[in-house]
């Protein structure tokens, strides 16, 4: 092609960076004119690999909307423009025999380097098929330590737990709620299994936790004048909004009277004008690491820290003396 060898035609399309600009963008150009583009499967014959990667995207946990998965989305999309990689998304409802069986048939047949697994959970259906597809499989925002091959990416949940806890009560707090938990979803649960475990430390005998599902200001404006908490850690940010909004249907003033602290932004139009205290997770970093560790420049699981973001929703130290 353009009187250019095989291999600078293969670096033109797949190595930019080892030809002059000038050259790629000749063979590219002609490569256009002549609809021209290397074929997929002799390039994984030469190279041993397809350049795909794999999602499992279960619609059971959130829905068809899916305003977290969107986020971890254009993450990924980030990873594949950097690395060339392109990206099969296997969507799954758990729930729903046939999309159950179509995606049995998915991870059996399809070309993929590695299988990302969103929220990987113990007991799950799909982990034979996945085992006997024979590709790595990275756990993201969750892990099975009864494979220990597969590696994961997940957060630390003790640690925005325990924090959450203690800026609560050095803010004055004393009945403490935990609130919302969707049942399947691994993160959600150790969130809630963290809180069990820690706020007694904190909140000796006035910790409460209602895994409710979904988390509506409806169910929790009860609950609120029945508990008498002056405190909620949300599970998520819908359970942050939902107490937002109870709180405003009661006249509870936040932070003064209510003090309100989750993980995870809230949309603008659900944010409280000074913005909600949440911890954020590194969505881009894991991501980032997960496709590390699908594409083998990396080979240890890794635990990432959230971050405090600092709102209007929780009271200083200063402010509760």
């Amino acid at each position: 092609m353009a009187g250019r060898s095989t291999a600078t035609v293969s670096r033109a399309f797949h190595e930019p960076g080892k030809i002059r600009p000038g050259t790629r963008d000749e063979i590219l150009a002609l490569a256009a004119r002549l609809r021209y583009y290397p074929s997929p499967s002799g390039r994984a014959l030469v190279k041993g690999r397809h350049d795909v990667l794999g999602l499992i995207w279960p619609l059971e946990v959130e829905g068809a909307e899916a305003p977290f998965v969107q986020r971890i989305l254009s993450a990924l999309t980030s990873q594949l423009v950097r690395n060339d990689l392109d990206l099969l998304i296997c969507p799954i409802d758990r729930r729903q025999p046939a999309t159950l069986a179509h995606a049995h048939r998915t991870l059996q047949r399809s070309r993929c380097d590695a299988w990302i697994l969103l929220y990987a959970r113990s007991g799950d259906v799909l982990t034979e098929s996945l085992r006997a597809s024979g590709k790595p499989v990275i756990c993201l925002l969750g892990r099975l330590p009864q494979y220990p091959a597969w590696k994961w990416v997940r957060l630390n949940q003790r640690r925005w737990i325990e924090d959450a806890l203690r800026r609560l009560r050095a803010g004055g707090a004393r009945r403490v709620l935990f609130w919302g938990c969707r049942a399947g979803e691994t993160d959600h649960e150790e969130r809630l299994e963290e809180f069990t475990r820690l706020a007694p430390r904190y909140f000796p005998g006035r910790s409460f936790s209602r895994p409710a599902w979904p988390p509506t200001a409806e169910a929790l404006s009860p609950l609120l004048s029945e508990l008498k908490v002056d405190a909620i850690i949300g599970v998520d940010s819908s359970a942050c909004a939902a107490a937002l909004r109870a709180c405003l249907s009661l006249e509870i003033r936040v932070p003064g009277r209510m003090q309100i602290v989750g993980i995870d932004e809230l949309p603008e139009s659900e944010r409280d004008p000074a913005g909600l205290s949440t911890f954020r997770q590194p969505l881009d970093e894991m991501v980032a690491y997960a496709v590390d560790l699908a594409l083998g420049r990396q080979d240890r699981s890794r635990v990432f820290e959230p971050v405090f973001v600092a709102g209007s929703s929780m009271r200083s130290p200063r402010a509760s003396q």
